[in-house]
């Protein structure tokens, strides 16, 4: 099944199942982002939005926050959920209405379902003004524990994807943490990555 209308049946009960495991990291990501009043941000695979109201309280109300998905079914309760970010369906590197200047870049669990993510990942850090934040917040499982099994299957992702090798290749500056959480819950161990792009001169 295609990747969006997998998840737009899986939107009516993310929030209930997925998202309240995750819900105690999503200020920590938006904090990683070193967001400024005013700011733009665009959050990658956003889903039903749980990082937007973070985002919008960092970039105050004079800052923009996009959203993008590929799942018309996840953005119709994000839309819901989020009435003054803009949403955009399609590809994050390539949809239309995605700014083309950007403070910062969020994804959150997204990387390691997206198929061509290294794309998705080169055209957004193009889109980064210098100075900028992209932040990971993901899961890797560094050893395969039931769990694993259950949560590829549930969301169609790659849990042995090392995003952190793309910022390496490119000598990329980056910090990798490792957060709190079982992979008895998380199928992995969750991670936070940031990476800012160096300021011009």
């Amino acid at each position: 099944m295609e990747l969006g209308a997998w998840y737009d049946g899986f939107a009516s009960v993310y929030d209930a199942s997925v998202e309240r495991v995750y819900a105690p990291y999503r200020a920590a990501i938006a904090e990683a982002a070193a967001l400024s009043p005013g700011g733009v941000v665009l959050d990658v695979a956003c889903g039903t939005g749980p990082n937007l109201p973070h985002l919008r309280r960092a970039v105050g109300p004079t800052g923009t926050v996009v959203g993008c998905d590929l799942s018309q079914g996840m953005l119709r309760r994000a839309r819901a959920a989020n009435p003054d970010a803009t949403l955009i369906q399609g590809d994050a590197a390539t949809a239309e209405g995605v700014p083309d200047a950007l403070d910062a870049v969020v994804c959150s669990l997204g990387l390691s379902v997206i198929p061509d993510w290294e794309r998705v990942l080169a055209g957004t850090w193009a889109r980064l003004r210098a100075g900028g934040s992209w932040v990971v917040f993901d899961v890797h499982a560094e050893r395969w524990v039931p769990q694993s099994t259950v949560v590829a299957w549930m969301s169609g992702a790659d849990l042995r994807r090392t995003p952190w090798t793309w910022f390496e290749l490119q000598g990329l500056p980056h910090e990798r943490r490792w957060l709190e959480g079982s992979p008895h819950v998380h199928g992995g161990r969750p991670f936070l990555l940031v990476a800012r792009k160096p300021t011009e001169g």
